[in-house]
């Protein structure tokens, strides 16, 4: 005890308890870390598909079209590559990968 603390008995004080209940969630520090790379793995495949969408060459000229098929070609089969990597790793674990219901 420093000296410039008053004991609770002498203050006249009592002491309380307070009892919280236990958080919701990862305790450890390793299972917020996975948890939240759980989170950023799912923003980073919503900005994807959000990239992908601002993609529209159907108003590009058959001349940039040809330009750039090798590069357009190469890009979709990596993202086609990776999109299969990730449905098949979510379909080994036995789980099924649905369309969502139209609003």
């Amino acid at each position: 005890m420093r000296s410039n603390d008053v004991p609770a008995a002498e203050a006249g004080n009592s002491v309380t308890l307070v009892v919280r209940p236990m958080p919701v969630g990862p305790r450890h520090a390793i299972d917020r870390l996975r948890n939240r790379d759980r989170l950023e793995s799912i923003v980073r495949l919503r900005a994807a598909v959000r990239a992908l969408d601002e993609v529209d060459v159907s108003g590009w000229d058959d001349t940039a079209l040809t330009e750039h098929l090798d590069e357009i070609s190469q890009t979709l089969c990596a993202i086609d590559a990776q999109l299969s990597r990730v449905a098949d790793a979510v379909r080994a674990r036995g789980f099924r990968i649905a369309e969502p219901l139209a609003a």
